[in-house]
């Protein structure tokens, strides 16, 4: 079941999700009907290895890649 909430600014993850399917369907929440808004999201050691996937989806999305970001994807997952 599907959460709709309009005006949605800003989506905050705790915790990242087990994949990075569901996690573009959490921030998704913020770009519907053309309407724009950020995503936060705390990423824990346990999930480091979808670093990699996420850089990919965030340079195809043409968002920001943070520095940190990228260095635990060239680790393989490691930092």
């Amino acid at each position: 079941m599907a959460l709709t909430v309009k005006d949605i600014k800003y989506v905050i993850n705790y915790d990242f999700p087990g994949s990075i399917e569901d996690y573009i369907h959490r921030v998704g929440r913020t770009g519907r009907a053309g309407a724009t808004g950020s995503s936060y999201t705390f990423f824990t050691s346990d999930k480091f290895k979808h670093a990699k996937d996420l850089v990919t989806v965030l340079k195809e999305a043409n968002q920001p890649v943070p520095e940190e970001l990228l260095k635990l994807a060239d680790g393989g997952g490691r930092y």
